[in-house]
């Protein structure tokens, strides 16, 4: 903890330099020796985390909630951190909703407190959540994105997977048939389903298997069968480069320059980047303002303004507002009039200002009225700066090169881009027979000729055996319907391990591919939770009953459709 509290306190120069300087060893004194009283304090948060830092006094965490502060996100999330560890139920809730206070956009505090909820059964604690305005964050935009994208790809490849593996199941025995067509014994049937199986058995690689039983199951395939195939090969592609193009994984992990910006715009990190585009220049000189390199910070802008010619309503109002910082008043008030008609009420608010230092009052209330009809109202006595959006850090995240390895983990797309090809050859394999009593598949020297059509050798037996026309078209019915009988069990079973593949066994391929992907979804966060991406700096409570809620919820709908289905027709 004391090693988290030092790393968090790091990025925080005016706490560093108040623990520095003798007025901290002063204050704490007097508190200690009662000479002074906490309370005393309370408008100032950098005494009260050093006196809580210091004596571990969790009664201060009221006075935080009264301090109208910046946002902190390390020292959020040392608060989630103290939660996590936190025995009772109502410390772990004061932790977090002083987290909330530090920083009510962190999606770790969103999550943290809804999980509390549903763990503490407090409906009150998940209603306080979704009031919180995490969707306006660049870093959570960016997590639910490239971690919703990584679901669909998860669910529909895995859905691929079930329905290869389903379909496989449909069409074994006349696959495993027709690998010796000719007249054969039980072992010779039994060795054609065991070669079947190699890849599950040795491999045992759901990607392998995927592609091997895929590809063997496409010269079996009719049209519908091998187009929902190929939608969901298409869907996997186009998923796939999403991810890729849109460098979302690097930004997660911390890794990308458009993370640096992230940080050094809305964490106050100190992290130096040398700014390669119009993009990057536009966001460093807002941070160079923001940590007092007013100098640097003019330079990068008037570069951007008059050399580059970016004049966007950011560049030139916050240009403008150093000139007004260094009393080039003129210049500053030229620069304010070109944004009159500009939509965004901070120009004008600035303006305002100006004429307030040039003691004319009456423009200035009139600038004041202009930025109030635009919708922006605020009571400081500084220029306001516009700060770089959501939309500049998309552009610099779209800018990025992609990282060679990036590529190379991906090499599965071109093996996707083949298999969709194959799936295009004009080439049908087709067990030569079906019996015409049990409808299993038959090949032509184990067949014979009856007025019903072909029949295998086992049906022929038992007819031979019969005495009458009654009682040999009674054991027709019989054996029909004990086939049959078969194959609906067989679909029932599949579709209680997976909802949906019990239809698509009985060729409902719309209806259970459909379910077969929703169960997808709801399965991928508990079995494969190792495949999604964690922001840098991640500390929250467990997600686990928000995972587990969500589940239970899809996966009971899915089972209740999926037998509502199963008494339906056998094909689409």
């Amino acid at each position: 903890m004391l090693i988290l509290l030092s790393f968090i306190c790091s990025f925080n120069t005016e706490y560093q330099n108040f623990i520095n300087s003798p007025t901290s060893d002063s204050i704490f004194v007097s508190l200690v020796r009662d000479r002074a009283r906490i309370v005393e304090y309370k408008d100032n948060p950098v005494v009260l985390w050093f006196w809580r830092s210091k004596t571990n006094d969790s009664n201060i965490d009221t006075l935080f909630k009264y301090i109208p502060i910046s946002r902190n996100f390390y020292l959020s999330a040392v608060l989630r951190w103290e939660a996590l560890e936190a025995n009772s139920f109502r410390d772990r809730i004061s932790k977090l909703k002083l987290a909330i206070h530090f920083d009510s956009l962190s999606i770790e505090n969103f999550l943290s407190v809804i999980s509390l909820g549903l763990t503490g059964r407090d409906i009150s604690l998940i209603k306080t959540a979704f009031v919180l305005p995490i969707f306006s964050d660049f870093r959570n935009q960016i997590f639910l994105l490239g971690n919703f994208c990584l679901l669909l790809l998860i669910a529909l490849f895995s859905t691929g997977i079930v329905y290869i593996l389903t379909k496989l199941l449909y069409y074994l025995p006349a696959l495993s048939h027709r690998l010796d067509p000719m007249k054969h014994n039980q072992f010779k049937g039994l060795l054609g389903f065991a070669l079947l199986l190699i890849p599950v058995l040795v491999l045992r690689n759901f990607f392998l298997a995927f592609f091997i039983y895929g590809i063997i199951l496409v010269m079996v395939f009719n049209r519908g069968e091998k187009n929902w195939l190929r939608l969901n090969i298409i869907l996997t592609l186009l998923l796939s480069i999403i991810i890729v193009r849109y460098n979302f994984l690097p930004f997660l992990s911390g890794n990308s320059r458009s993370y640096q910006l992230y940080q050094m715009v809305y964490m106050d990190s100190d992290v130096r980047i040398m700014p390669e585009t119009k993009e990057e220049k536009k966001i460093i000189a807002y941070v160079l303002k923001k940590q007092g390199f007013y100098d640097e910070a003019m330079a990068v802008y008037e570069d951007l303004y008059y050399n580059q010619g970016i004049s966007s309503v950011e560049v030139i109002n916050n240009l403008a507002n150093l000139y007004m910082l260094y009393d080039e008043d003129d210049r500053a008030e030229g620069l304010y009039l070109k944004l009159r008609n500009d939509k965004r009420g901070e120009p004008m608010f600035n303006m305002a200002l100006l004429k307030f230092k040039k003691i004319e009052y009456l423009a200035a209330g009139e600038y004041m009225e202009d930025a109030r009809k635009k919708g922006y109202v605020s009571g400081s006595k500084e220029p306001v700066d516009i700060a770089p959006g959501n939309e500049d850090l998309y552009r610099v995240i779209m800018s990025e090169k992609i990282a060679a390895n990036q590529l190379s983990r991906n090499i599965f797309l071109l093996l996707l881009i083949v298999f969709f090809v194959v799936t295009f050859i004009p080439f049908r394999i087709q067990a030569p027979f079906y019996c015409a009593i049990c409808d299993k598949p038959v090949c032509l020297k184990c067949a014979e000729q009856m007025a019903e059509g072909m029949c295998c050798q086992d049906c022929l037996s038992k007819l031979k055996a019969t005495q009458s026309a009654e009682i040999e078209s009674e054991l027709k019915n019989s054996l029909g319907r004990q086939w049959k009988r078969a194959k609906k069990i067989l679909a029932v079973i599949l579709n209680i391990i997976v909802p949906g593949s019990g239809l698509v066994y009985k060729n409902r391929n719309f209806a259970g591919f459909t379910i077969i992907f929703f169960v997808c979804i709801a399965y991928a966060p508990l079995l494969l939770k190792s495949y999604f991406v964690k922001p840098a700096g991640w500390i929250s409570l467990p997600l686990f009953p928000i995972i587990l809620c969500i589940g239970v919820f899809i996966l009971f709908f899915c089972y209740l459709v999926s037998f509502l289905l199963m008494g339906g027709s056998d094909a689409d």
